[in-house]
């Protein structure tokens, strides 16, 4: 591709696209906390001050770090991500203990109340367990149960190869399986 392609990138469009995702990944990395939305900005910002044409003083231009090809766009943007989260908690200088949210809601209003109450217990263990696992691997587990991705899918917006995306969800479950399984909660281990 030539040098104008890489202006041809919409880079707004392109970060309105791939934003619920990576507020995802952030929120896996981080918590549930309203810093995902100023991080976010801070994604936007590193894009947009990178994408930027800039020149040496002789006139010719930089080389920068900007994907000019639109499908090496996303796997570049989780990089950038990924680096604000570690910078957020390089700022606030403590380790990450974030609390999953619900993304699905299993509950249906037709359930008995003791479904109900076993299935809001189940979803309780669940969340507890997937804040016990490891940032990288609440990311994976995340992104595959949400957005419903395939594993070429997964690996082509987080940029690595699909047999490294089908170890990595395979050691999360199995790590997910674990936790389940010290809670007590067998049933729900299996579904994943």
């Amino acid at each position: 591709m030539t040098d104008s392609n890489a202006h041809a990138i919409d880079w707004t469009a392109a970060l309105e696209q791939h934003r619920p995702w990576l507020q995802k990944v952030l929120r896996c990395r981080i918590g549930d906390r309203p810093e995902v939305d100023d991080l976010f900005q801070e994604v936007a910002l590193a894009v947009f001050r990178q994408s930027e044409t800039a020149t040496h003083k002789c006139g010719l231009p930089k080389t920068t770090g900007v994907p000019r090809d639109p499908e090496k766009v996303a796997p570049w943007l989780y990089r950038l991500a990924v680096r604000q989260a570690v910078n957020f908690h390089r700022r606030t200088n403590r380790k990450s203990h974030a609390k999953p949210s619900a993304e699905l809601d299993p509950f249906s209003p037709a359930l008995q109340p003791l479904d109900w109450l076993l299935a809001r217990e189940q979803q309780a263990n669940l969340n507890h367990a997937l804040g016990q696992l490891r940032p990288p691997d609440r990311e994976i587990l995340t992104l595959k149960y949400t957005e419903n991705w395939t594993y070429d899918q997964m690996a082509s917006h987080l940029g690595v190869p699909v047999r490294t995306i089908e170890y990595r969800l395979l050691t999360a479950r199995k790590r997910l399986r674990q936790h389940l399984t010290r809670l007590g909660t067998t049933s729900s281990a299996t579904a994943y």
